[in-house]
């Protein structure tokens, strides 16, 4: 539940960058432009930034982590751009069309194949784990660099040609709704919009308590039949995504107090080199879970990867600190601005 919520997050900000951005290079290029060069040359500076993303999301999903997300944000990134002149009530509509169409398809999908399973009996079924499944486990954990890319890229490849048509609304929706956060002052001026808020923590609750059954079906499941698929758990779970609008909610409202004002100082250094700390997260976890490295995939149990998970997020956050007090910008990040702006 905390890693949707934070890919929920994650995705809600790259929409609220996406406005900055653009405003930004606008106004750079109306300096020597005229206002339709200006909009046409932001647009391709752009896409470029998207095309360096998609980029770097192919190669980590294929030689590190299939579970890469970072191709489809560049995916969904270029339909995010068609909106980029799109005055704010017309952002609005696309807002709601995408929440609609995600609503439906997802509810539809996941909730017709659970009630489907449910009335075969198929989903009283005491499943055990697939042995294609513990085969690809022992690959991971005991198998060579070489082995692991051999299921690795199918894996990651027929995972982002299906989930992107689920994914694909959630992500565009989440874009657009963070895109008209920035054009109307959602974060920066919270006090002019308290409506937006009440709804944010209306919703947020709601997420919450679906997030808690979601989860809860989810064990029941993964407890008595790990082979098996709860559809209403998926189903909960997704939904359960909303509470990103109470986190947000709850941190624009205490921001000013002083503890979370220091938390915020001490986390945004890690902050402002995204990418480079995602990609060291999965060749960390390769390292030392893989079979190319220390293997530890194999021996540890949940409570001791749930230790190593967070060990690797506290060092990321003191190594971001270290790095940005001497550089000022992530390594990758400052690759990704060249590839973008073509100069050092």
């Amino acid at each position: 539940h905390l890693d949707n919520c934070s890919c929920s997050e994650s995705t809600f900000l790259f929409g609220y960058g996406f406005a900055l951005q653009m405003k930004s290079l606008r106004r750079s290029f109306a300096e020597q432009y005229p206002v339709d060069w200006a909009r046409h040359y932001g647009l391709q500076t752009y896409q470029r930034r998207l095309w360096f993303l998609l980029v770097i999301g192919l190669l980590h999903g294929c030689l590190l982590y299939f579970g890469d997300v970072l191709a489809a944000y560049a995916l969904c990134g270029f339909i995010l751009v068609r909106h980029a002149n799109d005055r704010p009530a017309a952002l609005v509509r696309s807002v709601r069309r995408w929440w609609t169409g995600f609503a439906l398809l997802f509810v539809l999908v996941m909730g017709g194949i659970g009630l489907a399973a449910y009335k075969s009996g198929r989903a009283e079924d005491i499943l055990p784990v697939p042995d294609a499944a513990l085969a690809q486990h022992q690959v991971y954990t005991a198998g060579s660099y070489l082995a692991q890319l051999h299921i690795r890229i199918p894996e990651y490849v027929s995972g982002l040609a299906y989930g992107f048509l689920l994914y694909l609304p959630m992500v565009s929706s989440l874009f657009l709704l963070g895109a008209l956060a920035a054009r109307l002052g959602w974060l920066r001026y919270p006090e002019r919009h308290p409506q937006v808020w009440r709804m944010a923590n209306r919703v947020g609750a709601v997420g919450l308590v679906s997030a808690c059954i979601g989860a809860t079906l989810g064990y029941i499941t993964h407890a008595t039949a790990p082979g098996q698929i709860d559809f209403f758990s998926v189903l909960f779970t997704t939904a359960g995504l909303s509470t990103m609008a109470l986190y947000v909610a709850l941190i624009v409202r205490y921001r000013n107090t002083p503890v979370v004002h220091r938390a915020i100082h001490w986390l945004a250094p890690a902050g402002r080199m995204p990418l480079s700390n995602y990609l060291l997260q999965s060749l960390l976890m390769g390292a030392l879970l893989s079979g190319w490295g220390l293997g530890w995939g194999a021996t540890l149990g949940r409570a001791q990867l749930a230790l190593l998970a967070a060990a690797i997020v506290l060092v990321q956050i003191m190594l971001s600190r270290a790095w940005i007090a001497r550089f000022g910008v992530g390594p990758l990040e400052t690759l990704w601005r060249r590839a973008t702006y073509s100069r050092p």
